[in-house]
């Protein structure tokens, strides 16, 4: 009786397949197969167009998502170093929405996504613009006048781009993307 049975890695005995449970494993199997190539069958189609919002939002994120207002270091000190920064403001800006610009744009979200990048165009030129303007407003401000009217210049020149920045920030929400200027 012993020699008839069939035993296992460990020692103990197998039971005999029966019809129904070769039937089911068979099945379970199939199930497992029709569910992997369906799987993948929509992964393939939906990769093939790579154009979805979805998609288009997770690809500009991973492109804005952490940007600085400018990539490199800079002195400080003189109306050169100013536009040294200001320069290196809009390149910051201009490789990463390039960047943006190579990612498919589904249709549905190409007149948004054009209005956004020029906004964030826009933007990285007006921070650019007032970076100079706060080196000349602070290196000029020198009587007790100007002196005295400098924290409110400041405060203007810092805050001019909020206008940019709103209407920036509604189409980022439409997008679902983060602000790309570094700001």
């Amino acid at each position: 009786m012993a020699s008839s049975a069939e035993w296992s890695g460990n020692g103990a005995s197998l039971e005999p397949i029966r019809p129904t449970i070769w039937l089911m494993r068979k099945l379970a199997s199939l199930l497992a197969t029709t569910v992997a190539l369906a799987a993948m069958a929509a992964t393939a189609g939906h990769g093939a167009t790579g154009n979805s919002s979805a998609d288009y939002s997770v690809a500009v994120t991973r492109i804005c998502a952490g940007a600085l207002l400018f990539d490199h270091a800079h002195d400080m000190g003189t109306r050169d170093d100013a536009l040294a920064v200001a320069r290196d403001i809009r390149a910051s800006t201009a490789r990463r929405l390039a960047l943006v610009a190579a990612v498919p744009v589904p249709p549905e979200l190409r007149p948004i996504s054009r209005r956004w990048i020029a906004s964030q165009r826009r933007l990285a030129a007006s921070f650019a613009r007032a970076w100079v303007q706060i080196y000349d407003t602070i290196d000029t401000a020198r009587t007790p006048a100007q002196q005295a009217a400098l924290a409110d210049r400041l405060h203007e020149l810092v805050h001019a781009s909020h206008p940019l920045r709103l209407g920036a920030g509604r189409l980022e929400l439409q997008l679902h993307v983060p602000d790309c200027t570094g700001d």
